[in-house]
Order: structure tokens, then C-alpha cells, then sequence
């Protein structure tokens, strides 16, 4: 089946997915299809339905490389209430799922589409919470004659979004221990009896690359091979902080380079930012990487300094897996993906200066980057492998949907 297939009327499945309100196709994703490609291997009926915003990225192309069945819903966050209301009745009223699987979203509207759900069908509805508004005490408050604080009226859209989601849920998946679950349950109202922790999983590549491996992978990026390779992939904006990255590179010795792979809204500002502090041939924009696993292949470190508090961060994993020492910021679910100092080493928001440091800690001392990624790496292989994942939903699955009441079982 492909993405231009109609609805399936005919056929019963074991587990719809939704990445749900995607304005792009990203990690959380990605994440998505590697899971439903491991059920489907498990012997799963599984579909993906997705929205009119993943058509023209590469969600497509991977999801029909995994030979996953697709379905493109007729609702989008920029519908009316309406026009999502029917459009959600029609695609749940044309199949016959046992099990539905969200991403979470909190997008205008969307939270419409668990309630239509729980309405059109007698599937079970799980949840993965991704993302999550930002911390509200971090936003600045109005306030009137400088002295009264204004009410947070804004907020309330939020609250009544994750109340819906909380409400509309059998179960609701955390990325992350630490910064989810407390917020979700105090501020939204999730039941604390139906919250779980599941962290993302990575396919891990059989082995880290040689050192002459390593060599080769910057040579065929164009990088000179005696230079000591630091690596940012993901999204240009603002809240990646990439900027400090780049102050950190115009600190260090002319053999650090900087890679960047991505796109988005702040590239020329980027370009602008290495070009005024003359690193302009030490920062090497190479645009989207489809692939990422290159790019890590060839990088000693690969830098990840989110400002905002960070779902997870795959990409920390996926660095981890290729043999990469990672250095991140502390934000979020990211800060508890490895220890500091023995797997990885964790840096402040917004600090081009300890990033600085790290990334001259890393190339002074061989000895200590070859412990550090090699640590990170049986870290990966313990605790964030793909097959990790895919057993503890497995057994997520197994409780909503007992194996004789699952779609098509005797």
C-alpha cells in the first residue's frame, strides 16, 4: 500500500500509528516508524497515518523503505474544529483497529482526534509524549502599574489540551523520567497509575568505527582527515543553540572544525555568526543529512547544545552508537540519558565557554575522548537499543490488548 492508497475498509489492524500534528519530519518520527516497522517484523498488522504535512519529506521515502502501509488522514492543525471533527469520524469510522498509538501533539486541534477515536472506534488509545509546552514559570509575566501580575490567561489552551489528552488516554508514555512525569501529573492532570517511562531506542550499527574507518568517513565529507571534527545535526532555530557551538569553535585552535547538517529559519544568521568572528572555512554547512549515521561515523564529538528543555535528545543516542563523544546541555529528559564525565560530558545552557572547554578536554587528552565514546556506546547497547523498545512496548501492548481480543487472533 502506498501513500496514495484510500482508506482501508477491508482490512482489521493490530496497531494504527499517528505522528501526530508533525510540522516536519524529525526524531520523534523517526522514532515512530522504527517501532512500527518492529512490530509489523513481529508478525503485527500495522498501519501509519499521517498528515499532509510529512508528504513531501522523507517520512515517506523511509516508511515505504521499512515496507510500512500508508494512509494520509484528511486533518491537519490548520483545519476548523469541524473540518477535523469529520474528518476524524470518517478515517476511524473506516477501519477497524485494535489498538491506536499517537505521538502526542499539542498543536491546535489535535487533541480533537483522541476524543473522535474514543467515540468511532473500540480500539485502546496509548500515547508517547514527545514534546511538552515549555516550563510556564520561564516565561516572562505582565504586569500591570509594574506591580500586579497579570493573569496567565495564555496558558489555559495548554491546560485544556493536556487535561483532554489525559483524560482521552488508556496509557501515556514518557520519554523521560525526570521532567515529564512530574509536570504531566501536577499541571495537566495526568493519573499517575497510567503514566509509564519508556526512553527512545536507537538501531544501534554492529560495531564503532576503526580510527582508520573514522578517517575515511571525514575525507568522504570533504573534511581533511588530521582535523579534529566536531559535529551539530538538527534543526536551524533558535532554540538549539547552535551559536554557542560556533563561539566555541572561534575560541579553540585552527584543526577544530565544525559541521553542521540541518536546516531551518536561522542558517543565514549562522553563516552571518561564523563569518564575523573568521571562522567562516572552519564551520562547513552541508544542509539536511537524511543519514545522519555519516556524519557521525566521521565526527570525534558531536556537540548537542539544546536551550530548551529537550524531549530526550536521539540525537545524543544515535552520536553514542557511531563511536562519537557527545557534548550536550543539561536540559530536560537529555540530562539523564548518560552520567557526566564517564559516558558523555553535559555543559550548561547557553555556555560557550564550557563548551569550549569540553571540546578542548576531548581533543588534548586521546585517552580520555577514546573512554568517553567508547563508554557511551556500551551505554547505547545496554540501555537504548531499538529491541529494548520494542519489548517494552511489546509488553505495553500486551496489557491494553490481550493476545486473544488483538485484531484477528482466534
Amino acid at each position: 500500500m502506498t501513500h496514495s492508497s484510500p482508506a482501508p475498509t477491508d482490512t482489521t489492524w493490530d496497531i494504527v500509528y499517528f505522528p501526530l500534528g508533525a510540522a516536519a519530519f524529525g526524531g520523534a518520527e523517526r522514532s515512530l516508524l522504527e517501532l512500527a516497522a518492529a512490530q509489523q517484523a513481529e508478525g503485527k498488522r500495522v498501519l501509519i497515518g499521517y498528515e499532509r504535512a510529512l508528504q513531501d519529506t522523507d517520512f515517506i521515502s523511509q516508511a515505504e523503505a521499512l515496507d510500512l502501509p500508508l494512509q494520509q488522514v484528511g486533518w491537519s492543525p490548520e483545519d476548523s474544529l469541524l473540518q477535523v471533527a469529520r474528518s476524524a469520524w470518517q478515517f476511524f469510522r473506516a477501519i477497524r483497529p485494535a489498538l491506536l498509538h499517537f505521538n502526542i501533539s499539542w498543536r491546535r486541534r489535535m487533541w480533537l482526534v483522541p476524543v473522535i477515536a474514543r467515540i468511532a472506534t473500540r480500539a485502546r488509545l496509548i500515547g508517547t509524549m514527545r514534546a511538552i509546552p515549555e516550563r510556564y514559570d520561564r516565561i516572562p509575566r505582565r504586569f500591570y502599574l509594574g506591580l500586579i501580575p497579570g493573569p496567565r490567561l495564555w496558558i489555559l489552551p495548554d491546560l485544556a489540551t493536556g487535561r483532554t489528552w489525559a483524560r482521552s488516554l488508556d496509557i501515556t508514555v514518557s520519554v523521560n523520567r525526570i521532567d515529564f512525569p512530574p509536570r504531566l501529573i501536577k499541571e495537566f492532570g495526568f493519573p499517575e497509575s497510567k503514566l509509564r517511562v519508556i526512553y527512545n531506542g536507537v538501531k544501534i550499527p554492529e560495531r564503532a568505527p576503526t580510527a582508520e574507518e573514522r578517517l575515511v568517513a571525514k575525507i568522504r565529507l570533504g573534511m581533511p582527515a588530521d582535523q579534529f571534527l566536531v559535529a551539530y545535526v538538527g534543526r536551524l532555530s533558535e532554540e538549539k543553540g547552535i551559536g554557542h557551538a560556533i563561539e566555541a569553535i572561534a575560541a579553540g585552535p585552527a584543526e577544530t572544525q565544525l559541521i553542521v547538517a540541518g536546516e531551518g529559519a536561522i542558517l543565514d544568521q549562522l553563516k552571518a555568526q561564523a563569518s564575523q568572528l573568521g571562522i567562516a572555512r572552519r564551520v562547513h554547512f552541508v544542509g539536511y543529512a537524511s543519514q545522519p549515521q555519516a556524519i557521525f561515523t566521521a565526527a570525534d564529538v558531536v556537540v548537542v547544545p539544546s536551550l530548551w528543555d529537550e524531549a530526550f535528545g536521539r540525537v545524543v543516542v544515535e552520536a553514542m552508537a557511531c563511536g562519537a563523544a557527545v557534548i550536550a546541555t543539561a536540559v530536560g529528559g537529555m540530562q539523564e540519558i548518560f552520567t557526566d564525565g564517564q559516558e558523555g560530558l553535559y555543559v550548561p545552557r547557553a555556555d560557550s565557554t564550557a563548551i569550549a572547554q569540553a571540546i578542548s578536554r576531548l581533543r588534548d587528552d586521546p585517552r580520555y575522548w577514546q573512554d568517553i565514546a567508547q563508554a557511551g556506546r556500551r551505554l547505547v547497547e545496554h540501555k537504548y537499543a531499538t529491541q529494548r523498545v520494542v519489548q517494552e512496548y511489546g509488553q505495553l501492548y500486551a496489557t491494553l490488548v490481550p493476545a486473544r481480543d488483538a485484531a484477528g487472533a482466534p
